[in-house]
């Protein structure tokens, strides 16, 4: 029951960090509460993150899933690289002002068309 509880902590204190430092706050947290610098958990949540990606990039011509798990991939080795969670909060600022022009300029294409 405590790994559901971990996990569950976990994905609320990524999900409520603040954009673009969120993955690095994160990461920073878990670092705290390990021990030791190289534990089975570090190992294991590495070597998962690298699987998913692999998995992703090797089933990435099918719609949806590739970029799922490669991105739930890179999450997990966030989790324990520093420069890794630095990068995907700079691809989640650029992501997030990407999305803001898109609604601008379909919000103005709908104006224009009334």
């Amino acid at each position: 029951m405590a790994i559901l509880e971990t996990i569950k902590h976990d994905f609320c204190r990524l999900r409520d960090g603040e954009p673009g430092c969120r993955f690095k706050d994160f990461a920073q947290e878990r670092r705290s509460r390990r021990e030791s610098k190289m534990s089975a958990g570090r190992v294991l949540s590495l070597l998962a993150g690298f699987a998913l990606i692999v998995a992703g990039i090797g089933i990435g011509w099918l719609p949806g899933p590739g970029g799922f798990l490669a991105i739930i991939g890179l999450a997990l080795i966030a989790q324990e690289i520093p420069w890794v969670a630095g990068v995907l909060d700079a691809i989640e600022i650029r992501i997030r002002q990407v999305i803001r022009y898109v609604k601008r300029i379909i919000s103005a294409r709908t104006n224009t068309a009334k």
